[in-house]
């Protein structure tokens, strides 16, 4: 990766004409789906679609994009459209950069950051977890250090997360949108409970407990959703009864909404930072949790609440307040509503580039009014 020179006026009138490229650095999960890139892959697709060229750009030569036989690749796993994206690797050394163009790099990428300090681009952090931020900084370094102020995030906490612990930044929220192919199954929901985890030794203690406990709920299946590709993790949550989720260090997760567009009630364990979703403050200021999901604070507690939704579910008598309020957000955090955000976030950070490269072009004009009255 290179820098391409030009001047500013050229640049202001390349950004104006959308003659320039953004580039999302993306992690190879090496055929292991993730929602973080998932939700990067949506924000290249639908920048796509609105006209610009947005690009995925990945380290090595041999990124994931199909599979083989040691796994999946992006067309397995998220789409053969996702796949088709224009990607650039790095190690390539084919992309050359401009300060027209836009590089969106992932909190856990210091080390992109600190490669790119001296390119004349515009250089965004793209924040979707408080966990990996500190993870590749050195004690006593911050984005600004890089040269890098704007962030774009999905949710309100890790906006004030971030702008708590750095300061001048101007931050960005872009929802996450649940895709459309959540939805209800039109056939009665059979006894699986999908299950999901960050930790896979959270999974088998929940089940081996529960089986160890209740016996006489042998005929229960469990399904590990780690894995899946997403048409089939779509049906396969649509198809169960029961959801089961914990991951302590989720800022959102999107497994619950995604059960709610289904249908599917849940029981998750209450993470570190509670999802705007889950938690809204009331007149008092105080913290409540939302009804729309099962919420527990213990994962031992988590075997005994399936029982009892198992013996609610053979009854056909689930908690109404539940499923009411799984009613409520069923049409919350759309793919449209994304687009949207979308459309509405990056026109906002392409203003502002116009805007810096203004005052550049202002003050050189100045510059060069006052050499050339020097030389008269």
């Amino acid at each position: 990766m290179s820098e391409n020179k030009s001047t500013v006026k050229d640049t202001i009138e390349k950004i104006v004409k959308k003659d320039f490229g953004i580039y999302f650095f993306t992690l190879d999960t090496k055929g292991n789906p993730t929602a973080g890139v998932a939700t990067i892959y949506e924000h290249v697709k639908i920048l796509r679609e609105l006209g610009f060229n947005a690009q995925i750009l990945h380290d090595k030569n041999d990124y994931k994009l199909r599979g083989d036989e040691e796994g999946m690749g992006i067309a397995e796993w998220l789409g053969e459209e996702y796949a088709e994206l224009p990607h650039i690797s790095i190690e390539s050394q084919t992309l050359k950069v401009g300060p027209q163009d836009f590089v969106i790099i992932p909190e856990a990428f210091a080390s992109i950051m600190k490669q790119t300090v001296n390119f004349p681009c515009k250089r965004i952090v793209f924040l979707q977890s408080y966990e990996y931020i500190f993870e590749m900084l050195e004690i006593g370094e911050n984005w600004s250090a890089f040269g890098i102020n704007e962030v774009i995030t999905t949710n309100e906490n890790l906006k004030k997360y971030a702008e708590s612990i750095f300061r001048n930044l101007v931050t960005e929220v872009i929802p996450i949108g649940i895709p459309n192919y959540f939805k209800n199954s039109d056939k009665p929901k059979i006894p699986t409970i999908a299950i999901s985890a960050r930790d896979k030794r959270e999974i088998l203690k929940i089940v081996k407990v529960f089986f160890q406990k209740y016996p006489h709920y042998r005929f229960i299946t469990f399904r590990d959703m780690s894995g899946l590709p997403r048409k089939e993790f779509a049906k396969t949550l649509s198809e169960s009864f029961l959801g089961v989720w914990v991951d302590e260090l989720s800022s959102f997760g999107t497994f619950p909404l995604e059960a709610i567009k289904s249908k599917t009630p849940v029981i998750g364990k209450i993470p570190r930072m509670i999802p705007e979703w889950m938690g809204e403050t009331d007149e008092n200021g105080s913290l409540k949790l939302i009804d729309n999901g099962v919420w527990v604070t213990n994962l031992n507690a988590i075997p005994d609440m399936i029982s009892t939704m198992v013996g609610l579910y053979l009854e056909d008598a689930l908690p109404q307040n539940v499923l009411s309020k799984m009613e409520e957000y069923e049409n919350k955090y759309s793919e449209e509503e994304t687009r949207q955000h979308i459309k509405e976030v990056y026109n906002r950070i392409f203003s502002r580039r116009l805007t810096e490269l203004g005052v550049v072009d202002a003050k050189e004009t100045e510059n060069n009014k006052k050499e050339e009255i020097t030389t008269k």
